[in-house]
């Protein structure tokens, strides 16, 4: 799911791009959650919010003509979408290398999607269920305290509920993290179709989940996300009024864990 909103302040380029993140070192998922990492491990080495510039850095490294998040079931989803959205099979395999894979989610307010994924044995999954991502600051402190500040408004609205293979993962607000600020940089045949180079710095907020890796057979994972869209605006003008509309999105996976035999 993504929206966006642009405007030119003496030079630098802002824009919000909203999209409505892999897993560790051996070991299982949470006490309260089995399957799911703990919010506080450091899979592979890099914490949750570092798995949020990792999500983000894999979505935006594919064009958007064969963009996982541009991925849609109805052609008529093309009319809610500023890119181009594409009508087929789901492959789950691209821009994926090594023992975790990201999965996406849409690119749309309010669309319903699932997806068939087929994922070799021993793979760690990471997703967001709702996230929102903003870019283009320049790497200053009082832009990135605008930005968090901004992004945690957004946030505090969202509602998520997620289940995996038909049970609910518990205590979702513990998976919810600020990423980092980190440069922007695009490579090229990127999604928003830019030349490649630094965008500024980006932020991301929003509620991630790693799974340790699945058993092989078949599974489910269904998810729900919905956040109040509050309008943003630059901290010397006047914040926007209400009333807001609202971002929802339902993504379901059916997942094929292959074994090294098949």
């Amino acid at each position: 799911m993504i929206g966006s909103c642009k405007l030119t302040l003496s030079g630098p380029l802002i824009e919000a791009a909203l999209l409505v993140a892999l897993a560790g070192a051996a070991g299982g998922g949470d006490a309260a959650n089995p399957r799911v990492m703990p919010p506080d491990s450091t899979p592979f080495d890099l914490s949750y919010p570092e798995w949020h510039i990792a999500w983000w850095n894999w979505a935006l490294s594919m064009p958007a003509a064969t963009n996982p998040l541009l991925n849609a079931d109805d052609p008529g989803d093309q009319d809610t979408s500023v890119l181009p959205v594409w009508i087929g099979p789901y492959d789950a395999s691209a821009g994926q290398s090594g023992q975790a894979w990201f999965l996406a989610e849409t690119h749309q307010n309010g669309w319903v999607v699932e997806r068939d994924a087929a994922v070799p044995a021993g793979t760690r999954l990471c997703f967001p269920l709702q996230n929102f991502m903003l870019f283009g600051w320049p790497p200053v402190p009082e832009a990135e305290a605008w930005m968090r500040f901004y992004l945690g408004l957004v946030l505090d609205t969202a509602v998520v509920v997620c289940e995996i293979d038909g049970v609910p993962v518990r205590n979702l607000e513990r998976y919810r993290h600020q990423s980092p600020a980190v440069p922007m940089v695009l490579p090229e045949e990127n999604l928003p179709g830019r030349p490649a180079g630094e965008y500024g710095m980006m932020v991301d907020d929003g509620y991630y989940l790693i799974l340790a890796p699945l058993s092989v057979g078949t599974h489910t994972i269904h998810w729900t996300g919905s956040m109040v869209m509050i309008p943003y605006w630059n901290p010397w003008e006047a914040p926007p009024t209400p009333p807001y509309t609202s971002a929802v999105q339902e993504v379901t996976y059916r997942i094929t864990v292959v074994g090294p035999s098949e």
